[in-house]
């Protein structure tokens, strides 16, 4: 069978693309749901596996930027990875995500980041776990916060453009994502089912902080897929937002914000989770792992670094498993390096014998600089190893707070 990858060519693709999806079930048969879709990979930069000369699998990747303490860093997102039922155990995944990361190195991105569909697949191009992200279900009545004193204003998709904007200019954390083209956040709105939108303006008009998400049923539950605010009050008014519809929304579920613990807010949330128990609408608190990230630029990630601490210097050996994936497109970013952390952090190629070594994949050692898990726990369940004492030593220098994207992907 006469298979090949190449770059997507909507007059060529578009049909087969639409059919891809459709058939996974990631959007509705629906005119409205198409177009979407072809904004969506007009907005990104997108490569096809094709059989017979028809897609059957697309991967899109959409430029951005991650957090990373108070600076940021370039970001190659690959933001969708799609292969039709006829398609599969081809390779067109991994050697189409592979051909995405190595266009997306050469376009300069310092990181990539993607939402794993389960843990294990994307390991072999070099990506490590994010940490556990709490997602929440609550009745919005039990919230202990006042109620705004203002009305919200409606939004819908036709809001993209506003939308977007108060994204771009939101309160971003450690690890917080944003997506350059405003095409993917339109079609992420159009297809919320049974979509709801709420949010504050300023008094020129600027769409400030908002919720936007789906709603089941009259009473829920209510989920919020996209939240924005540029400060905590911001945060507090849309908590205050959400309280407001306990009259009759019985649930709403939502990831909890990186700045606090949700259930300080919520009244009696233990005795909630045993009374629901069984109803759509129960108290719940789930904890997952569901993005994964991984270093594109070993030095600018180095570089962007502030260990607690005096200078380390020690040397890395790095595996990179994209490399082989992707020989033919990108070598990865395996070798050996002297990293120095601290003032002056720096990379070097080479090997210094008096010098501690760290052995680790790119998988891992992403982990660890963005501050998923620390080097003593990572030795544990991972592919990081090194002398006792140097682990000790990335423990109290790499202090950081949890990555938290703030961003579906």
């Amino acid at each position: 069978m006469r298979t090949e990858l190449t770059s997507y060519d909507r007059e060529r693709d578009l049909d087969a693309v639409v059919r891809i999806w459709r058939e996974v079930g990631w959007i509705e048969s629906s005119p409205e749901h198409a177009a979407a879709l072809d904004v969506f990979l007009e907005a990104g930069d997108v490569v096809v596996g094709l059989m017979e000369g028809d897609a059957e699998c697309s991967v899109h990747r959409t430029p951005g930027s991650i957090r990373y303490l108070d600076d940021q860093l370039e970001v190659c997102a690959i933001t969708a990875v799609t292969t039709s039922w006829v398609g599969r155990l081809q390779g067109f995944a991994s050697k189409l995500t592979a051909r995405a990361l190595a266009a997306g190195a050469a376009d300069g991105a310092e990181v990539a980041i993607l939402g794993m569909f389960e843990q294990g697949f994307y390991d072999r191009l070099g990506f490590g776990s994010g940490p556990y992200q709490h997602l929440f279900q609550f009745d919005p009545a039990s919230l202990q916060v006042d109620l705004p004193t203002r009305p919200p204003c409606r939004l819908t998709a036709d809001d993209s453009v506003d939308i977007h904007h108060a994204l771009e200019h939101r309160h971003r954390a450690h690890g917080g994502l944003l997506l350059n083209a405003e095409g993917v956040t339109r079609a992420e709105l159009v297809w919320a089912e049974n979509p709801f939108g709420l949010g504050y303006r300023d008094d020129s008009g600027e769409l400030t902080h908002f919720v936007y998400g789906s709603a089941k049923d009259e009473n829920g539950p209510y989920r919020v897929s996209a939240i924005a605010y540029r400060s905590t009050d911001e945060l507090f008014e849309l908590f205050g937002l959400l309280k407001s519809l306990g009259d009759q929304v019985a649930a709403v579920k939502m990831i909890e914000p990186p700045e606090i613990q949700l259930q300080d807010l919520l009244r009696h949330p233990i005795r909630a989770s045993y009374a629901s128990r069984g109803s759509v609408y129960a108290a719940s608190h789930e904890a997952i792992a569901w993005w994964q990230l991984r270093i594109m630029d070993l030095a600018a990630c180095v570089d962007r670094t502030a260990p607690l601490g005096p200078p380390l210097r020690f040397n890395l050996r790095l595996t990179d498993p994209a490399a082989t994936v992707s020989a033919q497109e990108w070598e990865g970013i395996g070798g050996d390096y002297i990293v120095t952390l601290g003032d002056g952090a720096v990379v070097a190629d080479g090997h210094d014998a008096s010098l501690a070594t760290l052995d680790a994949t790119v998988n891992a050692f992403s982990r660890l600089l963005f501050g998923v898990r620390p080097a003593s726990s990572l030795a544990l369940t991972t592919d990081l190893a090194g002398p006792p004492a140097l682990l000790a030593e990335l423990d109290t220098l790499l202090r950081l707070p949890a990555p938290h994207p703030g961003l579906n992907i």
